[in-house]
């Protein structure tokens, strides 16, 4: 019982960090295209949200169960507005 409590544990973790990764990946995309950088489908189909260098594998972390993170926002744009058009393209 004990082991299947440390998996699901684990998968919990792992999940949060991608979905963190994903939230601050596209975050700063979004400011590229603000400053005009041409960030494309072939840019963005590249990164993954599995990102490990930045995780202490034993190390300790801190939760800060008062502080509210910022909602997400699914439809926060990330790519140049002619990549955007080539996907509503595709998918209509």
């Amino acid at each position: 019982m004990e082991n299947e409590k440390s998996i699901k544990y684990k998968d919990l973790i792992a999940n949060a960090i991608m979905l963190q990764n994903v939230v601050d990946m596209t975050d700063v995309l979004h400011e590229m295209v603000q400053d005009g950088y041409p960030v494309t489908l072939e840019v963005v189909a590249t990164f993954s949200p599995y990102l490990t260098e930045h995780i202490k594998r034993f190390g300790e972390y801190v939760i800060d169960l008062e502080t509210i993170p910022p909602p997400l926002q699914p439809d926060k744009p990330f790519l140049t507005p002619e990549a955007a058009g080539r996907i509503e393209a595709v998918v209509t």
